[in-house]
C-alpha cells in the first residue's frame, strides 16, 4: 500500500470518531414523551354501592346476640375546666367608706340620743379617735311616783402610734351616769304621803374617769403591755381607785414557744357608812398572777398547756393566800374544719368592784362589802358545724364552782328610828346589796344561724342553767332560762332591718323589813321569797340610706309594752319609739 492510501484511510477513521463524540454531547433525548395531569372526577364516574350486595356464600350463619358488661373503676382526672367570666354585667360599686359619723335621734319619754365619731390621720405614723355618747330619758312610767329620768354620757380621746420597733397607744375615757331608787314597793306607794315622798331624794350618780395606755413590740421577749387606771366615785361620796398592768412574754424554746401572761392590780377604796351601822367600810386589795401557757399546733389538732397562779393579799383583813388554777383547752378540726370540737378546763380570781357592779345593776345601795370571787374551776365542752352551707349551729355545755359569788339581793326596808330621817334615800327597799356564797352551775347553751340569702339572715339561741347554793335557798336574781331570736335583711342597699325578741324566766329574790335600834340591834319585822316573773320583749330598727352620706333610722323598744320588772320593783318603759338621722363624713 503506497503512502497516499494510507493518508486517506487515517483521515477516514478521524472522521468517524469525531461524529460519534458530536453525537454523545447532543441533549435532546429522542425517548417517547408521556404528560401526566390530575384526575378530575365528574359525576358520571361514579357508581352507586348497593344497599345489599349479592351473596354467594350457600351457607348462612345467623348473627349471634353479643352482652356486653362495664368495669366501674374510678379514674382520677386531670381535667380542670376554665372559669366562667360574666358578660355585660355592671356591678354595684362598693360603698364609700367614711372615717366620721354622728347620729342624732330623739323618741317618746322625752328620749334623746347622741352619737359622735371621728378619726384624725395626724401623720402617717400617728391616728387619733374621738368618741362622744349620749343616752337621756325623762321618764314617765305609769305608776311610778318618784323620778325615773335616766342619762348616760361618755366622752374618749384614743392616740395611737406606730414606730420603726413597736407600736404603742394612750387614751382617756370619762363616763357619767344618772339613774334613780324609784323602785317603791306597792306597800309604800299606798302608805306615804305626798309630804313624804317629796322628802325623798332618789338620785344617785356615778362618774368613772379612766386613764390607759399599752405598747407592743414586734421583736423581743415583751410582747406587750397594758396599764389602766380608773378613779370611780358617787354622789355619796363613796370613790375608788383601781390600778391595772397586765404584761405578756413570749419565750422561745426549741420550736415551741411559750407565753406568759402577768397580772398586777391595786384596788382601793371605802363607803362613807355602813348600810344599817354609822361606820366606814374601807378596802385595799393587792393582786398579782402569772398565767403560763403552751400552744401546739398540729394538721387538725390545736392544744392548749397551761395554769394560772395568783397571789391576794386584803390589806385591811392583814390576810394573803395563794390561788392556783388550770388552763388548758384541746380543740379537734374534723371533716376538713367543717366541724370543731373543743373541750378545756380553766378558773381565775375573778376581782369585783364598786365601779363594775354598778354596772351590773345601777341600783345598787352605796354601801357594799367587796372582795373577789374565787373560780374554782370552770369545764366545758361544746362543738361548731355547718349543717347546710348556710346554716351554722354551735353548742356547749359547762360546770362551774365559785366560790364567794357575788349575788345581788333586794336590801330589807330599814327604819332607823333614832335617826331623822328614819330612812334614807335607799331604805324603802328600793335597793340592793351585794351578798356571797359558793355557787355550782350547770348549763347548756346552743346557737343556730341560718343565712336564708346574702342579704337576710336569721338566729335563734338558747341557754338553760341549773344552780346550786351552799347557804342561799335559791340563787338570786339568776334566771334559768335565757331565750333570744334575731333577724337581719337588707332591701336594695337602702333599707336595713333589724329585729330582736328575747326571753328572760322568771327569778327569785327577798323581800324584807327590819328595824334598826340606836345600839345597833336588828329587829326582823317580815320576811319573804319573792318571784320575780320572767319577761317577753320585742325590739325591731328600721335603717333607710338616703345617699352615701346621709340615713333615717327609726328604733322602737318593747314593742308588745309589756310592763315588766328588769328588778324587783323595778319597771320598764313601755313601747319607746326613737328616731333620727345619721351623717357620715370625711374632714
Amino acid at each position: 500500500m503506497n503512502l497516499n492510501q494510507i493518508f486517506r484511510l487515517v483521515l477516514l477513521l478521524v472522521l468517524v470518531v469525531s461524529l460519534k463524540s458530536y453525537g454523545q454531547r447532543d441533549t435532546i433525548n429522542t425517548d417517547k414523551l408521556i404528560i401526566v395531569k390530575q384526575y378530575s372526577p365528574t359525576v358520571n364516574d361514579a357508581f352507586k354501592i348497593k344497599q345489599k350486595p349479592s351473596e354467594k356464600d350457600t351457607i348462612k350463619q345467623e348473627p349471634r346476640e353479643v352482652s356486653y358488661s362495664f368495669i366501674d373503676v374510678p379514674v382520677a382526672s386531670t381535667f380542670t375546666p376554665a372559669k366562667g367570666t360574666a358578660s355585660g354585667l355592671r356591678m354595684q360599686p362598693p360603698a364609700k367608706p367614711y372615717d366620721n359619723y354622728a347620729r342624732f335621734g330623739a323618741g317618746n319619754y322625752s328620749t334623746i340620743l347622741a352619737d359622735f365619731y371621728s378619726n384624725f390621720e395626724i401623720n402617717s405614723n400617728q391616728n387619733m379617735d374621738v368618741s362622744f355618747s349620749h343616752l337621756s330619758s325623762q321618764g314617765g312610767i305609769d305608776g311610778i311616783v318618784l323620778d325615773d329620768d335616766f342619762s348616760h354620757t361618755n366622752v374618749g380621746a384614743y392616740l395611737f402610734t406606730k414606730e420603726r420597733y413597736y407600736e404603742w397607744n394612750t387614751g382617756f375615757d370619762l363616763n357619767h351616769r344618772e339613774v334613780n331608787y324609784y323602785g317603791l314597793p306597792d306597800s309604800f306607794v299606798r302608805n306615804l304621803s305626798d309630804e313624804d315622798l317629796n322628802n325623798i331624794s332618789p338620785k344617785q350618780t356615778y362618774t368613772k374617769l379612766a386613764a390607759f395606755g399599752g405598747i407592743e413590740f414586734y421583736d423581743g421577749v415583751l410582747k406587750s403591755a397594758d396599764v389602766n387606771f380608773q378613779h370611780f366615785f358617787d354622789n355619796y361620796s363613796n370613790s375608788e381607785q383601781l390600778l391595772d398592768v397586765r404584761p405578756l412574754v413570749e419565750i422561745p424554746v426549741k420550736t415551741h414557744d411559750i407565753f406568759i401572761k402577768g397580772r398586777l392590780s391595786f384596788l382601793n377604796g371605802g363607803f362613807e357608812s355602813n348600810s344599817f351601822m354609822p361606820y366606814e367600810i374601807d378596802y385595799q386589795q393587792f393582786f398579782v398572777g402569772a398565767n403560763p401557757y403552751l400552744n401546739l399546733n398540729y394538721s387538725q389538732m390545736n392544744f392548749k398547756l397551761g395554769a394560772k397562779a395568783v397571789f391576794f393579799s386584803d390589806f385591811e383583813a392583814s390576810s394573803s393566800e395563794v390561788y392556783l388554777y388550770p388552763d388548758v383547752k384541746a380543740e379537734f378540726l374534723l371533716n376538713d374544719g367543717a366541724m370543731k370540737f373543743n373541750l378545756g378546763v380553766n378558773g381565775d380570781l375573778q376581782q369585783n368592784t364598786y365601779e363594775n357592779f354598778s354596772s351590773q345593776n345601777p341600783f345598787i345601795a352605796p354601801s357594799l362589802r367587796i372582795r373577789p370571787s374565787d373560780l374554782q374551776y370552770n369545764a366545758f365542752v361544746g362543738f361548731s358545724t355547718k349543717l347546710l352551707e348556710d346554716l351554722s349551729l354551735s353548742a356547749q355545755a359547762n360546770y362551774s364552782k365559785t366560790s364567794d359569788y357575788a349575788f345581788f339581793v333586794a336590801n330589807p326596808s330599814a327604819e332607823f328610828p333614832s335617826r331623822t330621817p328614819s330612812r334614807r334615800n335607799f331604805d324603802y327597799q328600793n335597793s340592793f346589796t351585794v351578798d356571797y356564797d359558793e355557787l355550782e352551775t350547770i348549763s347548756i347553751a346552743t346557737d343556730l344561724s341560718y343565712k336564708v340569702e346574702s342579704d337576710f339572715s336569721i338566729g335563734l339561741f338558747g341557754k338553760y342553767s341549773n344552780y346550786s347554793t351552799a347557804n342561799f335557798s335559791e340563787a338570786f336574781n339568776l334566771p334559768e332560762l335565757e331565750l333570744k331570736a334575731y333577724a337581719m335583711y337588707q332591701l336594695m342597699t337602702k333599707w336595713t332591718v333589724n329585729a330582736s325578741l328575747f326571753y328572760v324566766g322568771g327569778r327569785k329574790d327577798v323581800a324584807s323589813d327590819i328595824t334598826v335600834e340606836e345600839s345597833g340591834s336588828l329587829f326582823l319585822n317580815d320576811f319573804a321569797i319573792q318571784t320575780v316573773d320572767g319577761f317577753l320583749d320585742l325590739n325591731a330598727s328600721v335603717e333607710y340610706r338616703i345617699n352615701s352620706r346621709l340615713s333615717a333610722f327609726v328604733n322602737a323598744h318593747n314593742l308588745l309594752n309589756n310592763s315588766y320588772n328588769i328588778w324587783q320593783n323595778y319597771q320598764v318603759q313601755g313601747l319607746q319609739v326613737l328616731g333620727g338621722l345619721i351623717y357620715q363624713f370625711n374632714w
